[in-house]
């Protein structure tokens, strides 16, 4: 393993764009996230970018891509999909050899057959043949991502189904696994299944038939029905999954015996291009399993040579082959993994039988000499892994490094972003696409692989080719005008010795390439219908597409209607002719959906330029409409004379989401039916409780006697509590690429200060240096590192908050109390989830700090995080005066001095980067002042624009909770507080003016108030509120409610807006005032209400207990 995870670690030290199938998995995955996070249904949606549209998800198995979505979900977004990716790849095939380990153990070999196994498992070397080579799953080979669970999944499953058979237990777990597996790799659960049988069979009598075949169907069943969202819409419409008649024969008929059998006797099967020694312990053995004649072993041995026979293919099976299931599309050559499965099982045991000779014939001492010869074999096995690593390592840095030196490619495909939508082309593998290889010498990845990398909807090679028009992709002419309008090519990226069609206009030429605009025509466009087919099989279907291609149809833009594997005639007479003066004068892309306004003064009809499914819905003027398939496998209907509005949307199948929830819930009824919980008697609860109260005393009195070590930490602790609870229920913002408004800029200042000069930044946010200098030196990626950031000065700013408060004697649980309501506030903790990106969290440790500093008179550190805090936020200056204010009556010459003294270098410091500036401002920046708009946020609220003078005054109250509303509860106490201690009258007017002046975020910035309401609540109530432990935790429900505890926030910015008091709608806000008003109401009136005034004997009671 740990040779695994340095020779390995390349795979995820950067993202390389893929010439293999993990190009494919990396856009699924992408696609898959998008679809969630739009209300899409993730289980089934469209992929437009390859193979002119397909559902993927609806014929491939994606519960490992649905791994990786679920990871970015509960990792807020923080990493990106595309490093999840790579790290459960590279996790997964370093801890392979603890899964052959764990069910080699629990199949019944021994530690040493399962350790040798378990090493051996990845160090096949198989020369690509898709087995369980790594070869299979590395950057340079074949990228088969779904396999490396199917793989773990596979030996999982032997060994729960093995159980299942010998000791008649574990139905539930192996049928779990299997479900598993069937989500994961559909091929290897097939693999499943037939080993399954064998081990029904093999030891089967007549007194355990019975027990047998009910306990492996119910294991079949369970799995079957946990899997059924994948694999009944799977075969209910598996006809639009192509079945390309130029893939090459040996992937559906596999080498034929003697191929086979030839590369196992040489050794290239399990050791191509070193010596043979995993084939040498393999024979071994097969050896002890033919001598020793153990039950186990000579089951392994059956199923290698099962497998090893069924992997022969049809060149050896002829018709026997036809008896499979499935037999019509079914990839043979992939039975490899079986081979290789039970092929590491016999060299573990080949392993173990030779240890137990060594120990058993010979001394210690040769048995010493065995174990080092035997590591000296191993020696050419791991110097060849090591040297293909190494040869993966560097292709992925020269290709890398090429990539990113194509500047020329770089400057095309920013261009080709700010273009409007259209398919683009950059060749075939045929043409001079292939050309275009940055330059590598080994000719790795394509300018087309790149353009399937970023996302871009492509007319290119494809990569599994499963949408029935793909394989006519290989016959696009670039010679033809007409083909680029059929397949919708808006941009082509060729070099500028390419000749290609007339009509094409330069868009952007460099040395190395030229971006054209080619004559497309869009997504959308009427058509003439002029014949109708009825293909019989996929392969008649194909034949007679690809004429009409080749024979020049699209020119005269006629099109032929298919009825292929329609369930019931189309109610479309043909033929159609094409419109005469067709205007279409919008269109929309989206994926899965297209919306179109058109117009034809005759009947027409109209065709989408995307693959037909049955799935896909056309509305018309709101109106569902018949669909069919016309050539070349696009989705086509026909429209009446006149003006039309179409939608035409992708949806689920229809029994997807319905057997998806019925495999979940029977799944989850599985897994409870294992779960046994033990409820203790009542009579033990109540001999169990009064225990407790001791040792929670105990507690409480420890940390009393160590409350200036104990309460901090406990504060931090109530923070990370709230953390680790808010974050579940708090998504990243997603617009922006997740960075938000502000972040986007701050995003750029840290690429700035990294030494990205590209970038320009423009005041004010070029001034506010920390974070963004913070994050850059840390190295990490910009949203996760100001995450951390911003969770360290939230944790930071729980300890000050409570020191700030045992600063005017609030008790210790008090203190504790107020730092678990700031916890909740919405824009505290769950602000820094939400939008990271951003200087707030630290600014409001730096005040708290400000604000304890000043407290405690400590004038230089004072002064010292005072230049930070104007680097950091820079209205923070403003609290130079409450330090001046707290402390001028004591001494008003000399702390006037002081004051101003240790307010001057932060002053200094605010003007020196705006005239200095560090991050030098854009050439056509004129004036740093001008960027706060002070003039335009005081025209929103004196004018009341948007009800900003409403949004103004009512942002506070209903985003602070209980903190805004008790202190009205005693006006009186609060305002001889105030006039006592004025630095306190002078920060909150201050909070409100710099809100007023500051811009339109006034939730952000009347958060600030926190602190002084923390002390306003907790030290001016009286001491009988808090004695009452029912008014404490009334207080704090009602907290909860009013600061929006858990309410669900969204990612889009619309959904942004409506949760800020800033931005959201009237009405929303209206609705809040009466809420919020009704909670602050009942607050005020429980903590006015004293209940044991009413009775003594109540008084008597509460003293007793407080």
């Amino acid at each position: 393993m740990a040779f695994n995870a340095i020779a390995l670690l390349p795979e995820v030290t950067g993202a390389v764009p893929n010439v293999n199938d993990d190009a494919e998995h990396a856009l699924f995955i992408q696609q898959a996230s998008d679809a969630w996070a739009s209300g899409q249904d993730p289980l089934d949606f469209w992929v437009p970018q390859v193979e002119l549209g397909f559902p993927q998800f609806l014929y491939y198995q994606n519960l490992p891509h649905l791994v990786v979505v679920v990871l970015g979900k509960l990792t807020f977004g923080l990493i990106s999909l595309r490093t999840l990716f790579d790290l459960v790849r590279y996790v997964l095939l370093v801890g392979f050899p603890l899964t052959v380990f764990w069910s080699m153990r629990r199949l019944g070999f021994s530690d040493v057959a399962a350790a040798i196994g378990a090493a051996a498992g990845s160090l096949l070397g198989g020369n690509h043949r898709y087995g369980f080579e790594y070869d299979s799953y590395v950057w340079r080979g074949l990228g088969v991502y779904t396999q490396i669970f199917g793989m773990h999944l596979s030996f999982l499953a032997l060994a729960a189904l093995h159980r299942v058979a010998t000791r008649g237990t574990g139905i539930v777990v192996a049928a779990l696994v299997c479900g598993a597996l069937a989500l994961s790799h559909l091929i290897y659960a097939y693999m499943a299944a037939i080993t399954a049988v064998v081990l029904l069979l093999f030891g089967l009598t007549r007194a355990n038939i019975a027990g047998r075949v009910l306990r492996f169907g119910a294991v079949g069943a369970l799995a079957g029905v946990i899997s059924a969202f994948m694999w009944v819409p799977f075969f209910a419409q598996a006809g639009y999954l192509d079945v390309s008649p130029y893939l090459d024969r040996t992937k559906y008929d596999s080498f034929g015996a003697p191929t086979i059998l030839g590369w196992l006797a040489s050794g290239d099967l399990l050791d191509h291009g070193r010596l043979p020694v995993l084939t040498a312990l393999l024979g071994v053995g097969i050896v002890a399993a033919l001598v020793t004649r153990a039950r186990l072993l000579l089951l392994t041995l059956v199923l290698f040579v099962l497998w090893l026979v069924l992997y022969f293919g049809r060149p050896t099976l002829g018709p026997l082959a036809d008896l499979l299931p499935l037999h019509e599309g079914l990839l043979f050559h992939r039975f490899i993994g079986g081979v290789d499965l039970f092929a590491i099982l016999l060299i573990g045991a080949g392993g173990a039988y030779l240890w137990e000779l060594a120990r058993f014939e010979v001394s210690p001492r040769r048995l010493a000499a065995v174990a080092a010869a035997t590591a000296i074999v191993f020696v050419p096995v791991l110097a060849e892994r090591w040297s293909y690593y190494s040869d993966n390592a560097t292709w992925m840095r020269i290709t890398q490094a090429a990539i990113a030196a194509d500047t020329d490619l770089r400057s095309v495909m920013s261009a080709l972003a700010g273009q409007s939508a259209g398919r683009a082309y950059a060749g075939l593998r045929s043409n001079w696409g292939d050309t275009l290889d940055f330059g590598i010498p080994f000719r790795s990845v394509r300018v087309y692989n790149v353009l399937t990398f970023d996302r871009v909807d492509a007319v290119a090679p494809p990569y599994r080719g499963a949408s029935l028009n793909s394989d006519l992709l290989f016959d696009f002419n670039d010679q033809d005008p007409a083909q680029y309008r059929l397949f919708d090519v808006a941009y082509v990226i060729a070099p500028p010795s390419a000749t290609l069609a007339s009509g094409l206009v330069p868009v952007l030429s460099t040395p190395k390439y030229v971006l054209y605009r080619a004559p497309g025509g869009g997504y959308a466009e009427y058509a003439a219908i002029s014949r109708s087919e009825a293909p019989k099989s996929q392969p008649e279907w194909f034949e007679s597409a690809r004429a009409w291609l080749r024979g020049g149809s699209a020119t005269s833009w006629e099109f032929v209607r298919y009825a292929y594997r329609d369930a019931r005639p189309i109610d479309v007479p043909v033929p159609i002719a094409e419109c005469p003066r067709p205007a279409i004068s919008y269109q929309r892309a989206q994926p899965g959906r297209y919306d179109v306004l058109a117009t034809c003064a005759t009947d027409s009809a109209m065709v989408l330029k995307v693959t037909y499914h049955p799935n896909w819905h056309v509305t018309v003027d709101g109106h569902e409409v018949a669909t069919f398939m016309v050539s070349p496998s696009y989705l086509a209907f026909a429209l009446p004379a006149g003006q039309h509005f179409i939608t035409a949307e992708y949806r689920s199948a229809p029994v997807k989401d319905s057997l998806f929830f019925l495999g979940a819930a029977v799944a989850l009824g599985a897994i409870g039916s294992r779960i046994r919980l033990r409820v203790p008697r009542p009579r033990g609860w109540r001999t169990t409780i009064p225990s407790l109260r001791e040792p929670i005393l105990r507690a409480r009195d420890l940390v009393l006697m160590n409350e200036s070590v104990a309460g901090p930490a406990l504060a931090v602790a109530i923070a990370a509590v709230a953390f680790l609870v808010l974050a579940p229920f708090t998504p990243r913002i997603a617009f922006n690429d997740g960075l938000g408004f502000d972040g986007r800029v701050y995003a750029w200042l840290t690429q700035a200060l990294r030494g990205d000069h590209s970038v320009a930044v423009v005041p004010p946010w070029s001034f506010r240096l920390v974070p963004s200098a913070i994050v850059a030196l840390s190295g990490l990626e910009v949203k996760l590192g100001f995450l951390l950031l911003d969770l360290l000065a939230a944790l930071g700013s729980a300890w000050l908050l409570y020191r700030l408060l045992r600063h005017y004697a609030v008790s210790p649980a008090l203190s504790l109390l107020a730092v678990g309501w700031w916890a909740v506030l919405p824009l505290g903790l769950r602000w820094a989830l939400y939008y990271p990106v951003l200087p707030d969290t630290l600014g409001f440790f730096l005040l708290l700090a400000l604000m304890v500093c000043a407290l405690e008179g400590r004038f230089v550190v004072f002064g010292g995080i005072l230049v930070v805090a104007a680097l950091t936020r820079e209205n923070l200056i403003a609290l130079g005066p409450f330090l001046w204010l707290l402390h001028v009556r004591r001494d008003p010459v000399g702390v006037t001095l002081r004051s101003l003294g240790v307010g001057a270098p932060a002053v200094l410091v605010y003007l020196a980067v705006r005239f200095f500036p560090v991050v030098p401002p854009p050439p056509d920046f004129a004036n740093w002042a001008e960027r706060y708009q002070i003039d335009v946020n005081l025209r929103f609220v004196f004018e009341n624009i948007d009800a900003h003078a409403w949004r103004y005054v009512l942002a506070a109250p209903l985003t602070l909770g209980m903190f805004f509303a008790l202190p009205f509860a005693w006006p009186r106490r609060l305002a001889g507080f105030l006039r006592r201690e004025l630095h306190w009258a002078y920060y909150v007017a201050m909070s409100f003016v710099v809100a007023l002046v500051g811009g339109r975020d006034d939730d952000r910035y009347l958060y600030v108030l926190v602190p002084a309401l923390a002390v306003f609540v907790f030290h001016i109530a009286p001491s009988s509120l808090w004695r009452s432990a029912w008014r404490v935790v009334a207080l704090t429900a009602l907290h909860l409610a009013a600061v929006r505890f858990l309410w669900p926030v969204g990612t889009s910015e619309a959904e942004y807006l409506q949760y800020t008091v800033s931005a959201m709608s009237v009405d929303r806000m209206v609705a809040l005032v009466y809420f919020c008003g009704a909670l602050a109401l009942g607050g005020i009136a429980i903590a006015r209400l004293d209940l044991g005034a009413l009775s003594p004997a109540r008084r008597a009671k509460a003293e007793a207990s407080a």
